[in-house]
């Protein structure tokens, strides 16, 4: 801190005030001397105006980038600055240019812009903007289908799958009110109700200008109604039928005692069926044992390359009367070939 008397400060106050060499302008203080390229931005520089420039550079931006067609309209804007960055003067014409179409606008502001009317035709619309000797960089906007305008449904009749195959359902060619294919990767719901009062349900996507999606035929044998859901548009019922899988001859028993635990390993298979095929991996099979003191002994497994094996604690088997095995082949009594197995009849 400094002290000084009254009179040492009143002769500091007292000396002629300095000239400072700074000028004002609509940007601040600054320093003639020293301005470097101050002169070039517009606005009030001192006692003068300096107008912008022409137009040197332009940015271009274009949205929405996804157009409901019908609905929703587009807009393409420029900004339009001079070699200092300045915007340039109101008026300054310039010319908009979408999908070949022409517009001639004026700025202001240093912005040049166009607001485009809802299209109908789906696609990719590309706009660019020029302005003196000066063209923007290309831009684009996209049209897509009006979705929700789409009723779905299904065209030929429908298949006859077989059952544990997988199948496709696949809808009529859809489009919007205006003749739009509906757009690739839409997803849709598929839905099966059966005549049970279940349903099953695969989610599908479009592909080209229909919607698909599979189905596994596993425990669904039977008539059944299709419908296809699309956002909130639902089709009318397609009846269809999927068959159930018939077995060729009776699957074979291989029993394997496991006396160190007091277990036997069952293998049951393969399963096989009129199509020519095994039943797809993971079909459920289940295997009950009645045995001789009147209680029963069961488990269920899953299908491996036709085949499945169950692990029992059982350690006798000469003991079991009765064997029942279910697949979606249907129910089978193997009672017979299960003595065989052991010995107790001959095969």
């Amino acid at each position: 801190m400094i002290r000084c008397s009254d009179l040492a400060l009143a002769l500091l106050l007292a000396q002629p005030a300095m000239a400072e060499p700074f000028l004002a302008d609509a940007f601040g203080l600054y320093d003639p001397a020293d301005a470097g390229d101050r002169a070039l931005w517009s606005g009030l520089s001192g006692p003068r105006h300096t107008a912008p420039g022409a137009p040197a550079r332009i940015a271009i931006f274009a949205g929405p980038k996804s157009l409901v067609a019908g609905k929703d309209a587009g807009h393409v804007v420029a900004i339009i600055l001079d070699r200092a960055g300045n915007l340039v003067a109101d008026g300054t014409p310039a010319t908009i240019t979408v999908a070949g179409s022409r517009f001639s606008v004026r700025t202001e502001a240093g912005i040049a812009h166009k607001l485009l009317p809802p299209g109908t035709r789906a696609g990719d619309l590309y706009a660019g903007v020029t302005a003196g000797d000066q063209q923007s960089p290309k831009a684009m906007l996209s049209v897509v289908a009006d979705v929700g305008s789409i009723e779905p449904a299904f065209g030929t009749p429908l298949p006859t799958p077989q059952g544990e195959t997988v199948f496709e359902l696949t809808s009529a060619p859809l489009s919007d009110r205006f003749g739009n294919s509906v757009p690739k990767g839409v997803g849709a719901t598929l839905l099966l109700t059966h005549s049970d009062g279940s349903h099953s349900i695969a989610f599908g996507q479009a592909l080209g200008d229909t919607l698909q999606a599979q189905f596994i035929a596993r425990d669904i044998s039977g008539p059944a109604e299709a419908s296809l859901a699309l956002g909130s548009h639902v089709s009318a019922t397609v009846p269809l039928t999927i068959t159930a899988p018939r077995p060729v001859g009776r699957p074979a028993i291989r029993l394997e005692p496991l006396p160190d635990i007091a277990a036997l390993r069952v293998t049951l298979g393969p399963f096989q069926t009129t199509e020519g095929y095994a039943l797809t991996d993971g079909a459920p099979v289940s295997l009950t044992l009645r045995l001789q003191d009147g209680t029963s002994l069961g488990d269920m497994a899953f299908v491996q390359d036709g085949s499945v094996a169950l692990l029992l604690p059982l350690a006798d088997p000469t003991l079991v009367t009765g064997v029942q095995v279910k697949s979606p082949l249907g129910p089978v009594d193997l009672g017979d070939d299960w003595q065989a197995a052991t010995g107790k009849v001959a095969p």
